[in-house]
């Protein structure tokens, strides 16, 4: 089951970063003003950041091993 959310977790990081590069893209393409230009790009980097730091906390999440004393109490 970990694997599984764990791989649906990579592809729709994959798919934001898809998204914000298009996203950027487009932005570059289209605008004129520098300013907008930056506030777009400052978005897009919040963006990708956060949904980088979200799948990295779930990709590599793990369980504590139990305490030795733990084990004896089972």
């Amino acid at each position: 089951m970990a694997a599984i959310i764990k791989a649906v977790f990579a592809t729709f990081w994959a798919a934001s970063v898809g998204i914000t590069g298009l996203l950027a893209y487009s932005v570059l393409t289209t605008e004129h003003s520098p300013q907008i230009i930056w506030a777009w790009l400052l978005m897009c980097g919040f963006t990708l950041l956060s949904a980088t730091w979200l799948t990295y906390n779930i990709i590599f999440s793990h369980r504590p091993e139990p305490k030795h004393h733990d084990l004896h109490l089972k």
